[in-house]
């Protein structure tokens, strides 16, 4: 090889290959001299081998020699005759080479004249050529001829397409068949030819289209190229809707024109076509976004909000109406430059105008992906802050959502903040959904809508700390403002209107996390998130265990969502002691009076005031489902602590007992809607709330056992399980020692 390389360097050379061969062969003959130098002075015989490979030698006989020192030499020997015959070999192709590489010189020389079926023929013989020096000449001159070929073919493409007027926009023209034909005839020509030297790939084009499209071009340029009056950067839809336009008013007639140009060539020819028609709007896309970049930098040089939220929202339209444009192209026309068959799945898909202008140059970001992403969470930090979280009733429930469902009462209505963060998010997916570029989405879906659903948990949270403190006070009035505490903050109206702002506060925290739960697991389902998530876990270098992008919000929200119906039971056992804290303290249940009353205390107003008071807030806030699991908790409550405070803190005669059976009926009767006690709701119901028939089974107790009876069973030490066999409940819900204690309550 290295002999070949060092004497072969140009046609010419071949010229001399015989006397190398001659030089080679002299270098065989040094074998057979130096082979008798050896044998002087020796006067053994020489041996028939090597006599045999001599003789070859000296007649020419280089093949027989061969095999002769192959048999019979040296391993020293061996491997000089190996080197020797891959010179040989290579030193025959490079011949071969030079000999084709001159053929097609010659062929190539004949440029103007040569059919395009010879030039193609040209360019796969020198394709095969293994000699770098004779290719690298013949690729030269071969792209010269198809660039004569190129400067002949197109101008008279461009002279027959003005001649008919091609793409004019007023004038409809009847082309005679025998002109289209021409011109076909010769659009197939360059693109046959081009199609020689390699086809273009996106964003690159075809000689041909570039011709085919030119009038359009001028057009674009005309109304978007240069100051005028459709010459807007705040209205970069304007350039994308003409584009439009001319696919819907021509693409059918070059279609038609183009026949099957392109198939020969792996490609379909309208795509072919949409691409150089994008060429001129890439480069105006381009130019709007490099220009709003400079005003965005120079804004934040200079620290001008103004004209940093200006530029910056003039970015953003641009960047929607621009990928809007590349999903129409997808959707309307299936459009993907990469696509070479319908029958095959392209290798990659297709960015969009928007890929191209991200992805800039190089492998880096465009410095519009950053400044775009920046001030998207500016502007949308602006509206969180203000319109969701800073307004003054962020966590006051929207009684008005919905409100035309044929189902009202299942319906969760959510606060004010939490359906307008829900807004703001699918606001911010439109932004983002039709860029088809996974890893900015990605970067817009982590850099902005999760960061805004953390920040909106740290509301909730702090709006949460800030109920613990009112509800940790002795009074629920400092629910309210100071200037709207008033010095009488016992009467039963200001007690429910303090504890209602107390329940809006919860109910309204309780609403806006359910409502963000809600959403976020139907945002979780979504394709768009979905594929987001799969890309993700695709290329995360760690083991992910989320089922979704959302998986780890969703957790977070449920563990404050459950902090928050905890505190119903701690809120609603503080409302009930403070209720019934004046008939506990002043009732009498040892009664003498025979005088039959049947009248329930007066000390019971205040409760069967406030809870059914606030019971009606809550049907109205939150949805049937939600609402019964409060009302289970408040049952306990009330029924615990009537239990505790009451009925096991008491002594009762019969009077006694039946005044206690009136005013538990009484309260009954007053909660009985409110806390589903009732079976007018098969689902829902309250009924068989064991807290609540542990009383029922208490007073039951009390009722059937007199002094007497009670008090021998006492003495006697009567087993739990025999006083409950007089019972057909058998005082399920009681303990043994419950039981054996309402024993001592009877006197």
């Amino acid at each position: 090889m290295e002999y070949v390389n060092t004497h072969f360097t140009s046609l010419e050379d071949l010229n001399d290959v015989d006397d190398h061969i001659t030089k080679l062969k002299d270098k065989l003959a040094r074998i057979d001299a130096a082979a008798k130098e050896r044998s002087l002075g020796n006067e053994a015989p020489v041996p028939d081998s090597v006599a045999s490979l001599l003789l070859q030698i000296k007649e020419g006989n280089l093949v027989e020699a061969a095999e002769l020192i192959r048999e019979h030499g040296t391993e020293l020997t061996k491997l000089q005759l190996s080197k020797l015959e891959e010179e040989i070999q290579h030193l025959k192709l490079v011949q071969e080479a030079l000999v084709l590489g001159a053929q097609i010189e010659t062929e190539l020389d004949g440029g103007d004249n040569l059919s395009l079926e010879r030039l193609r023929q040209c360019a796969e013989k020198t394709s095969t050529i293994d000699h770098f020096d004779t290719k690298e000449v013949l690729d030269a001159k071969l792209e010269e001829v198809i660039l004569r070929k190129k400067r002949s073919l197109l101008p008279q493409l461009d002279s027959q397409l003005q001649e008919i007027k091609w793409l004019s926009p007023k004038e409809a023209i009847s082309v005679p068949a025998l002109k289209m034909k021409a011109i076909s005839k010769l659009l197939a020509d360059l693109v046959d030819l081009q199609a020689i030297s390699g086809t273009p790939h996106y964003p690159n084009v075809w000689w041909a289209l570039e011709s085919l499209v030119s009038p359009f071009v001028v057009r674009f340029n005309y109304h978007f190229g240069q100051v005028s009056e459709t010459n807007r950067i705040s209205r970069p839809e304007w350039a994308l809707n003409y584009v439009e336009k001319f696919f819907a008013d021509y693409l059918s007639s070059i279609e038609l024109l183009i026949g099957d140009s392109f198939v020969k060539h792996g490609r379909i020819g309208v795509f072919e076509v949409i691409t150089a028609a994008l060429v001129p709007v890439r480069e105006k896309i381009n130019g709007m976004a490099k220009t709003l970049n400079s005003h965005i930098e120079k804004a934040n040089d200079e620290d001008d909000l103004d004209m940093l939220e200006k530029y910056g929202r003039l970015l953003s339209h641009l960047i929607f109406e621009m990928s809007s444009f590349d999903q129409r192209l997808r959707v309307g026309y299936k459009y993907n430059p990469h696509i070479e068959s319908f029958e095959t799945p392209p290798d990659k898909k297709w960015m969009g105008l928007t890929g191209d202008i991200f992805m800039g140059s190089g492998n880096s970001d465009s410095p519009v992906v950053t400044n775009w992403l920046n001030l998207e969470l500016q502007l949308a930090k602006r509206r969180f802050e203000n319109d969701i979280i800073g307004r003054e009733d962020a966590f006051e429930i929207d009684y008005e959502y919905d409100a035309s469902s044929a189902n009202p009462h299942i319906v969760l209505k959510p606060s004010f903040s939490a359906y307008a963060l829900v807004k703001l998010f699918d606001n911010l997916t439109t932004h983002f959904k039709t860029l088809s570029i996974v890893k900015y989405q990605l970067k817009y879906v982590s850099n902005i809508q999760l960061t805004f659903l953390d920040e909106y948990l740290k509301a909730t949270e702090n709006a949460f700390k800030v109920f613990n403190e009112s509800l940790s006070s002795k009074l629920i009035s400092n629910f309210l403002p100071a200037s709207a505490k008033s010095s009488s903050t016992s009467t039963t109206p200001v007690v429910v209107n303090n504890g209602l702002k107390g329940l809006e506060m919860l109910t309204g925290l309780y609403c806006s996390l359910k409502f963000m739960i809600q959403h976020m697991e139907q945002w979780s389902v979504e394709l768009l998130f979905v594929q987001l998530w799969n890309f993700y876990k695709n290329i995360s270098t760690s083991k992910v265990s989320d089922d979704s992008i959302f998986s780890s919000a969703i957790e977070q929200y449920t563990a404050m969502l459950k902090k928050v119906f905890s505190k119903y039971d701690e809120f609603f056992r503080k409302e009930i002691r403070g209720a019934l804290k004046m008939f506990v303290n002043s009732a009498v249940w040892v009664i003498d009076d025979e005088s039959p009353k049947n009248q329930p205390s007066t000390q019971l107003s205040n409760f069967i005031t406030i809870v059914p008071a606030y019971m009606s807030f809550l049907k109205r806030a939150l949805p049937e489902t939600d609402y019964f699991l409060v009302t289970s908790k408040v049952c306990d409550c009330f029924a615990s602590i009537f239990h505790e405070y009451v009925v096991t803190n008491n002594q009762f005669n019969s009077n006694g007992v039946e005044q206690l059976k009136t005013d538990f009926d009484c309260l009954v009767s007053h909660l009985s809607v409110p806390l589903m006690l009732n079976d007018d709701h098969t689902l829902f119901t309250n009924v068989n709330n064991r807290n609540y028939k542990k009383v029922l089974q208490s007073l039951e107790m009390l009722s059937s056992l007199d002094a007497a009876t009670a008090k021998s069973l006492r003495n006697n030490a009567v087993e739990p399980l025999q006083i409950r066999e007089r019972f057909s409940t058998k005082l399920d819900c009681l303990t043994d020692r419950e039981v054996n204690d309402l024993l001592f309550r009877i006197i």
